[in-house]
This record gives C-alpha cells, sequence and structure tokens, in this order.
C-alpha cells in the first residue's frame, strides 16, 4: 500500500477481551462514524445493542463453518420432536403447555448451561448451507488451512498522530496472502450484493483489512480481499466476489477519511452531527431532486 497519511502499524496485545478495547477504533467505529461523529458516539457510549434473530443467525452461522469445534461447545441444538410427539400420542392438543413438556425443558435447560441455544430447523439450515458451500472447489479451498477470527489489534502511526485501532477479519490465508469475509445476505446476485457492499461500506473493511495484513507481515506482497455472499433462503445459492483495485481504492480514501474525523474529534472532545459535513458554518444544505424523480408530466384530453 501507498499512503501520505499512514506511516506505519505496530502490534500489540492489550489487556481485556477484544470486544472489551473500548479505546480502540474498527471498522465498525469507522461506519458509525462515516453516517456522523454524533453517530459513533452514541454507538459507543450506549449498552450493546440487543442481538436480533439475523444476527444471532449470523454468528452461529459463521462459528460452524470456520470454527466447527467451537460449535459444539458454545451452542446447544435445541430439538423437542421427540417429547413433542410423545405427547401428542398420549391425546395433549397443546404439548408444549402441559406440566410434563416444562418438566422435560427445565432438565434441558439445565444440560444447556452457558451455551447458546439454536433451534433444529435453524441448524438443519446451517448444515444445508455449508454443505452449498463446500460443494464448489473454490469454497473449499479459500476455507481451509486458514486462521479463523483472527484478532488485529494495535497502535496505527500517521502524519496527525497515533490511533489505537483493532480489527478482526472472518478468515485468513496467510500463504496466500487472502482474507475471506463470510456474508449471509437476501441477495448474493451480482447487483444485490454490489448495492449491499456499497450500503454497509464493505469497501472500508476490505481495504482497511488488507492494509493492516500487508503491514503486519511487511513482505512487500498484498493481501487480496474475497467475500462469499449466501443466501439463506433456498436453495442458498452465493457467489464469491473479489474486491478490485478500484474497491479497495475508494475504501482505503474512506477509511482514512474517517480516521483523520476521528482524530478531530477526539482531540476536540466534539463529536458533531451531520453539519460535520458541511461547508457552510450554518449547516444548511442545499436539496436537490435525483435524476430519476427529474421528468417530464403529459398528459392528453382524449375525448372519445
Amino acid at each position: 500500500m501507498e499512503s501520505e497519511f499512514i506511516t506505519g502499524f505496530t502490534p500489540i496485545k492489550p489487556e481485556g477481551d477484544y470486544y472489551d478495547l473500548k479505546d480502540f477504533i474498527s471498522y465498525s467505529g469507522l461506519k458509525n462514524l462515516k453516517t456522523s461523529p454524533a453517530h459513533y458516539k452514541q454507538y459507543k457510549d450506549e449498552p450493546a445493542e440487543v442481538e436480533t434473530d439475523a444476527m444471532a443467525f449470523g454468528s452461529a452461522y459463521h462459528i460452524y463453518i470456520l470454527e466447527p469445534e467451537k460449535f459444539e461447545s458454545e451452542y446447544y441444538v435445541f430439538d423437542d420432536d421427540a417429547i413433542y410427539q410423545v405427547l401428542i400420542g398420549e391425546g395433549f392438543k397443546s404439548p408444549r403447555n402441559t406440566k410434563q413438556y416444562k418438566e422435560w425443558q427445565e432438565s434441558e435447560m439445565r444440560l444447556i448451561g452457558d451455551r447458546k441455544t439454536i433451534d433444529k430447523a435453524d441448524f438443519q439450515k446451517i448444515k444445508d448451507m455449508k454443505e452449498k458451500l463446500m460443494q464448489h472447489y473454490y469454497c473449499r479451498a479459500l476455507l481451509s488451512k486458514g486462521e479463523p477470527e483472527k484478532s488485529i489489534t494495535g497502535i496505527l502511526h500517521t502524519t496527525e498522530g497515533d490511533i489505537n485501532l483493532k480489527g478482526r477479519p472472518d478468515y485468513i490465508r496467510p500463504d496466500k496472502h487472502f482474507i475471506i469475509d463470510l456474508k449471509t445476505t437476501f441477495d448474493a446476485s451480482v447487483d444485490g450484493f454490489t448495492r449491499a457492499a456499497a450500503d454497509g461500506g464493505y469497501h472500508i473493511q476490505a481495504a482497511l483489512y488488507s492494509d493492516l495484513m500487508e503491514m503486519i507481515t511487511g513482505d512487500g506482497r498484498g493481501w487480496s480481499f474475497y467475500f462469499i455472499a449466501q443466501e439463506k433462503r433456498k436453495p442458498y445459492a452465493f457467489n464469491i466476489f473479489e474486491a478490485s483495485p478500484q474497491f479497495i481504492g475508494q475504501g482505503r480514501y474512506e477509511y482514512e477519511q474517517l480516521l483523520k474525523l476521528y482524530q478531530m474529534c477526539l482531540k476536540e472532545n466534539r463529536w458533531p452531527g451531520y453539519r460535520v459535513f458541511c461547508q457552510w458554518k450554518s449547516g444548511n444544505v442545499e436539496l436537490n431532486l435525483p435524476n430519476w424523480a427529474v421528468k417530464k408530466i403529459e398528459f392528453y384530453n382524449h375525448k372519445i
């Protein structure tokens, strides 16, 4: 990478869990900062958001594919088919409301302990999605002989001062200089995922992680970034996307600008809203219609 802003990166291993490192900015932090510094401050100050069903599914999907041995220790597949069928056979119309079912459920909860639960249907979907991926030779190649969930923490040196930075790529292949990111999506087509990538700031993620790994290895070889995007509905279609030079270049430009904004906010201890992106001190922005909304209105008086 070539940058007039970044001068180097020093990896460090701070004390504490990766997610508890509040003084380190990450790709997620940069995404929030891009909305506005006020949104970033809210993101940092508020407790972690409640995990949605989609987020829970995505986490289970990642672990099952990238760290299958870890999945068994962290997840419990909740399967009540057997007890349900027994109670149906005994004539109960609402088995899950019975005393017998609740006693069985309590015994299962003791077995679960601290593990997360995932229902049988979701687990089967994840298994089917993985099977679909692994049928493809290049997916198997990308997701083998590598390191999952590699934590990167360190000090990014810039011409305007040092920044504590952290990142956690899904999967890296040091031998090939590949970084792979798994995405579950509703539309893995080229058009659909391109829109999702732009909206989600995936170009920032790809550029940041690629540059960090290049600085860490220091062997003069660049890193390639791949997205494996898979749909969550049958037939679980997927696409493999390699980040282009244009994709990485735009991502690098944006993350460097956002890091400069972050340094300004830290220095002044001021976290403004949208007006920070307006060149006028008054904060007023000219409102224009998009091109698609500028059109003629034609009408005809057909008296028939």
